[in-house]
């Protein structure tokens, strides 16, 4: 009875992760605020300066989060569909495999947009003028 329980455990161990992804790139989409503060939107150092550092950092981390997610709640669905027919040891190994992947994608995309914004603005929200 205990192992029978550990198969959707396991989904939705795995699938919490890119949902919560995909859900959070649809609300720097959707529901940003126009203006940079403390409290909602996804901040960054260099993404704070002005409101178009502010609107390239939602937009950027929109894209990159629920592209994320998407894709990744696709895979681990499809791979979260063979646990039943897997032996168990197999399955939880699979299982914490996805769960590293998932975790390396976040720490990724998190990396992506951050230094995207430091690559684009200086800490004033300005863009960074190339030198000739």
């Amino acid at each position: 009875k205990v192992f029978d329980s550990l198969v959707p455990i396991c989904r939705i161990a795995v699938l919490i992760g890119p949902v919560v992804l995909l859900l959070l790139g649809l609300s720097y989409l959707l529901f940003s605020p126009k203006e940079a503060n403390y409290y909602l939107g996804y901040r960054c150092y260099f993404g704070m300066g002005s409101e178009y550092a502010w609107r390239f950092t939602q937009r950027l981390a929109g894209f990159l989060f629920t592209g994320t997610g998407l894709v990744l709640t696709i895979v681990v669905f499809a791979i979260s569909v063979s646990f039943p027919y897997m032996p168990l040891q197999d399955m939880v190994w699979k299982a914490a495999s996805c769960l590293l992947v998932e975790l390396i994608a976040s720490i990724l995309v998190i990396l992506t947009v951050n230094l995207s914004a430091a690559f684009h603005f200086d800490r004033k929200g300005k863009h960074r003028r190339k030198r000739r």
